[in-house]
């Protein structure tokens, strides 16, 4: 059973990080286009990797939850920790993400039969350091996830 989640664990990590690098690259991309038909393709191969990347990250945790109770270990100082740090990355990373990017794919689509934004208006929103301040945040929470199940302090 053990050697069952922890393949379940892996499996989720992969797939968590490609459809994240997905979303990465479009995220840095999209940033150099005026053309608004291409930012609304990039931004919907966002949307699926992201689609991907929420089931990546629910076998991540059936993985490690279940790894983590085989091993007695659920209420170990660092795996709490564990959990906080990841729901801290979810939410921040939700926020500034979701916060910016759905208004943004609504402005390109146009719906309710308003006029979809041009490329000046494009350019003029996607100037910005939304990118790296989330690729900071998210390889700022795998550092601090990787230091707490390698050193395991609390």
């Amino acid at each position: 059973m053990y050697l069952w989640l922890v393949f379940v664990h892996l499996v989720g990590f992969a797939l968590f990080l490609l459809m994240h690098g997905v979303s990465l690259w479009v995220a840095f991309r999209v940033r150099r286009t005026t053309d608004p038909g291409l930012a609304r393709e990039l931004l919907a191969l966002s949307a699926r990797g992201n689609q991907a990347m929420y089931i990546g990250l629910l076998l991540l945790g059936i993985g490690g939850l279940g790894a983590a109770a085989n091993a007695g270990l659920l209420s170990a100082g660092w795996v709490i920790a564990s959990y906080i740090v990841l729901a801290i990355v979810f939410i921040a990373m939700y926020a500034i993400g979701a916060g910016f990017y759905y208004p943004l794919r609504e402005a390109l689509a146009a719906p309710d039969g308003a006029a979809a934004i041009d490329g000046t208006e494009l350019t003029r929103r996607l100037d910005n350091r939304r990118p790296e301040l989330l690729a900071g945040i998210g390889l700022g929470g795998l550092g601090i996830l990787v230091w707490l199940m390698v050193l395991k302090p609390f």
